[in-house]
C-alpha cells in the first residue's frame, strides 16, 4: 500500500541522495531483469544527476521519512526523431514536456510511487501550460509501457532512437495530450 509521498525539484543539497537512487535502482536492475538496460548502459552517470539538479530539471518522490522513493527528469528536451513522430497536436519545444529516467527505488517498488511521479508530472505539465507529456521507453521495457498506456499516454510505436554513448537504437514513443 502507498505511503503519503511528497513531490518537488531536487536543490543542489539533494545530489547525493538522487546519484544515490540512482545506484541503487541501476544496482538492483542490475541483478534483476533490466528491462531498460539502465545497468549496462551506465545510466544515468553521477555527472548527468549533477547536471540535471543543476539544470532545475531533476525531481523527487520523498516519502515520509524524507527518504528518496522515486526520481525522475522532466524538462523540454526531446531527442531528433520525436521531431519525425506523428504526434497527436503539434507543440512548440516549451509547450512539450519530455519526461527522462523516471524510477522508483528498489524498497518502494509495488507502492505506486510510479503512479505518483506520473501524476505529479502531469501536474507539472499543467502548472507550465504545456499541451502534451512525451517520453520514450526501450522496447524491452514492458513494465513501463504497461504503466504509460494504463495512464492514457498514446503509445505511437517503436521508433529508431539514437541516445549518444549507447548501442540501444528501439524506443517506444509515448505522448498524453493535456
Amino acid at each position: 500500500m502507498s505511503t503519503t509521498l511528497s513531490f518537488r525539484r531536487a536543490e543542489s543539497g539533494d545530489t547525493a541522495a538522487a546519484q544515490q537512487a540512482y545506484r541503487r535502482i541501476v544496482g538492483h536492475l542490475a541483478e534483476t531483469v533490466d528491462f531498460p538496460h539502465w545497468h549496462t548502459e551506465n545510466h544515468p552517470t553521477p555527472d548527468e544527476v549533477v547536471g540535471w539538479v543543476a539544470a532545475g530539471e531533476l525531481y523527487l518522490a520523498l516519502g515520509e521519512d524524507g527518504e528518496v522513493a522515486g526520481v525522475t527528469v522532466l524538462n523540454h528536451d526531446a531527442v531528433d526523431a520525436y521531431q519525425n513522430a506523428a504526434w497527436a497536436v503539434e507543440a512548440a519545444p516549451d509547450e512539450v514536456l519530455v519526461v527522462h529516467a523516471l524510477g522508483v527505488v528498489p524498497g518502494r517498488l509495488g507502492q505506486g510511487v510510479s503512479r505518483f511521479l506520473v501524476d505529479a508530472t502531469l501536474d507539472v505539465a499543467r502548472e507550465q501550460g504545456c499541451k502534451a507529456v512525451r517520453l520514450d521507453t526501450y522496447v524491452e521495457n514492458i513494465p513501463a509501457r504497461k504503466l504509460y498506456e494504463r495512464y492514457g499516454f498514446t503509445d505511437l510505436g517503436c521508433h529508431t532512437v539514437a541516445y549518444e554513448g549507447t548501442d540501444l537504437s528501439r524506443f517506444h514513443l509515448f505522448e498524453y495530450v493535456l
